[in-house]
């Protein structure tokens, strides 16, 4: 068929469907007709992108599809002046192509209106498939448009004369009503009466706004248009059931002698709306997983930019991408690698919030954009939801693939400040976390951005924790009573794998202000338990002291949980694990109840950095606290500073009035050891005695230091 044939209609058939080729290459046409041969469409070929459009100008089409590297006008150019065109506007066009893949294709593609892609090699199923349902549309369409026109047709004729509009409102397919100067109605057709239910005898005398729904009444009359309006009105109908609907209604007034009559040719439209939602639905959405698409994702996220510039508040958004997802499909097969996607976007979407955004951006790309505000801690919570959610194996007929996804994040307006700028540097990042092997990473604007190393801390810390990387040291504790050691303080390490062994300053609170506290104190208990239950077996009975973060006391937490399955695995004795937590989180976390809890288990509690916080020791009586330990900071210059001698000595006295024991951290020289001993003080700890020391190395301490533990 030559660039120039149209499609041939016979006057009064269905009208045929006909999709445009466009391709400059004659053989990929030729392929791409034979595969449509079997749907029996009338097929129109263009050789170039200026044929294209001279063939849009002779007629519709029901789906256009189009090479994207053409001389001359290429695709993205042809589709972007095919969408200037009024007629043409809606055309759905799809895009043959091996290049779509590729982001900024990808991007372009979309901002020149392609619907969808089609990527080479083309399977002749999948394009019959996207074809016969743009056809179907389109055919619904016509028929519509035809009922329209009719419709038009008449109303010219009931202007001619009364008596043929009367015999025209009787055998219209649309409800027709007429009306007095009065407005009220004066002829109800049969269709009109199918159309609301009413008989002819109930609405005669009746005002026009009885078939109007009642919430679209105000500043609705249907006789205010004077003279009639050129375009129908879209309003809502009521019938006497008190059901409502979409109808159209196009009103023209008509003058028989003296008289002014008022027509109202009303039909319901809501095929053509569903027809609408449909076309609307499939522009805006993955036809594989029913996703958004990219660009609704766009659009969203340029709202989500302008109410955040308005609040001043942080946006973030996420790009996922499935590790190894090319090798799938190619060695388990397309359909495989289809229904891995349609798996995964389940997972995504019941992974993060009903107000977020999850959308398929292209191949095995999607986005997540988080609803409302977001801070580091939230997407970094976002992030660990979304790798979780591949933590279990999917299961796709008889294949079970253990799959992972990698993430990259960029924030508003740290990164950018448009839609454009995000995704390109979410891009980069979801690049950068792919290449280096670790799953997660955020852009990093600068070498010293603080939102990406804390986000990289975070997620480095969370696959380090099952990797093995942390490691435990213990501080001995010495009863001053007995001059021996009669417990232990467990204190967190990590061993970077690039950075070497980090101490707990460097990433405690960054995980203490995200979900990742939970593993990480869980780890640490019963890390410390098990090393508690092997000096046991040796003969040393020691205490085991953990410090606990505040956001382990709020309500709902596993912390009771937990303490209660790890002592009863490591089958060590009630009391003898000390949670030490600082005052401040007593006070401002959900604590009391938690620690009620955990005492009445038999555990014991300690205030830990006593004196550095707001809280009183006279408050701290009404808690179920067994001992209060000295900040080091009060400790270290004791027999310097006067205020710090005071602090303490008054510290051991009322706390010993409680009826609660005292620790002394910090202590580093003779000097300050004498002032406890003659203070009372019953426990110290500092480096005049120990650093803190792996087991391995302690255990000698323990054993031959003349402040050793007691063997038994």
């Amino acid at each position: 068929m030559s660039e120039e044939q149209l499609v041939e209609t016979a006057n009064g058939a269905r009208p045929q469907a006909a999709v445009l080729v466009v391709d400059d290459n004659p053989s990929e046409r030729l392929a791409v007709q034979a595969m449509l041969a079997p749907l029996g469409l009338a097929v129109v070929e263009a050789d170039s992108g200026r044929a294209a459009l001279r063939a849009v100008l002779r007629q519709n089409f029901a789906v256009i599809l189009m090479d994207v590297r053409m001389p001359a006008l290429d695709g993205y150019e042809t589709a972007a002046l095919i969408r200037q065109r009024s007629q043409s506007e809606l055309t759905p066009i799809i895009f043959l192509t091996a290049y779509g893949r590729d982001e900024t294709e990808t991007t372009s593609a979309y901002e020149s209106g392609a619907v969808d892609f089609i990527f080479a090699p083309i399977r002749a199923d999948e394009l019959r498939a996207k074809v016969s349902t743009f056809v179907d549309l389109f055919l619904q369409a016509a028929e519509l448009q035809g009922s329209i026109e009719s419709v038009t047709a008449l109303n010219a004729a009931l202007r001619d004369s009364e008596v043929r509009a009367r015999a025209v409102l009787q055998n219209v397919a649309d409800g027709i009503v007429t009306a007095g100067e009065g407005g009220l109605i004066e002829s109800f057709n049969q269709s009109a009466r199918r159309l609301f239910g009413y008989r002819e005898d109930e609405v005669i005398g009746q005002p026009l706004e009885l078939i109007v729904a009642p919430s679209h009444r105000d500043g609705w009359s249907l006789l205010s248009a004077n003279p009639s309006p050129a375009e129908p009105a879209e309003t809502v109908g009521r019938r006497k059931d008190g059901t409502c609907f979409p109808m159209e209604m196009d009103m023209s007034q008509m003058q028989i002698g003296e008289r002014t009559s008022t027509i109202g040719c009303i039909r319901d439209i809501s095929g053509r709306k569903a027809y609408m939602e449909a076309l609307e639905h499939r522009t805006l959405h993955d036809d594989l997983t029913g996703l958004p698409n990219r660009a609704l994702f766009a659009d969203r996220m340029d709202r989500a930019i302008a109410d955040a510039d308005r609040a001043g508040e942080p946006r973030g958004v996420l790009l996922i991408d499935i590790d190894g997802f090319r090798a799938i499909n190619e060695t388990l097969g397309r359909d495989c690698g289809d229904a891995l996607l349609q798996s995964v976007a389940e997972r995504l979407r019941a992974a993060v919030r009903n107000l977020d955004t999850v959308a398929r951006m292209a191949g095995d790309e999607f986005g997540i954009l988080p609803y409302d505000e977001t801070d580091v801690e939230t997407a970094e919570a976002i992030a660990w939801k979304v790798r979780s959610a591949f933590d279990e194996p999917f299961i796709l007929g008889s294949e079970v693939l253990d799959v992972r996804a990698s993430i990259g994040i960029a924030f508003f307006p740290q990164h950018g400040r448009s839609t454009g700028d995000l995704l390109r540097r979410a891009s980069q990042a979801l690049r950068q976390a792919k290449q280096a092997g670790l799953g997660l990473r955020v852009f990093v604007a600068e070498p010293e951005d603080p939102t990406a190393r804390r986000l990289t801390l975070l997620s480095e810390l969370r696959n380090g924790i099952p990797r093995g990387e942390l490691v435990l040291h213990y501080q001995p504790k010495i009863d001053l009573a007995t001059r021996r050691t009669t417990g232990v303080e467990a204190l967190v390490r990590w061993q970077h794998p690039t950075a070497g062994l980090l101490m707990p300053a460097q990433f405690i609170s960054e995980a203490a202000r995200s979900e990742l506290i939970d593993p990480l104190t869980e780890w640490v208990l019963d890390a410390a338990l098990h090393q508690q239950r092997e000096w046991f077996d040796a003969g040393l009975d020691l205490t085991m002291a953990v410090n606990i973060s505040p956001r382990s006391l709020m309500r709902g937490g596993t912390l009771p949980d937990a303490v209660a399955r790890l002592t009863d695995t490591w089958d060590v004795t009630p009391g003898s694990l000390i949670l030490e937590l600082t005052e401040n989180a007593l006070i401002d976390a959900e604590g009391p109840v938690i620690l009620e809890l955990l005492h009445a288990m038999g555990e014991r509690v300690a205030i830990d950095d006593s004196g550095t916080g707001h809280s009183s020791l006279v408050y701290l009586q009404r808690l179920p606290i067994d001992e209060i330990k000295v900040d080091r900071s009060f400790v270290i210059n004791l027999a310097n500073v006067s205020s710090d001698a005071v602090i303490v000595r008054s510290t051991i006295d009322l706390a010993h009035n409680l009826g609660l024991t005292v620790v002394a951290e910090g202590v580093e020289d003779e000097v300050a050891l004498g002032l406890l001993l003659e203070w009372g003080c019953d426990t110290v700890q500092g480096h005049y005695f120990s650093r803190p020391l792996a087991a391995a190395a302690l255990t000698p301490w323990l054993t031959e230091s003349r402040v050793g533990a007691a063997t038994g």
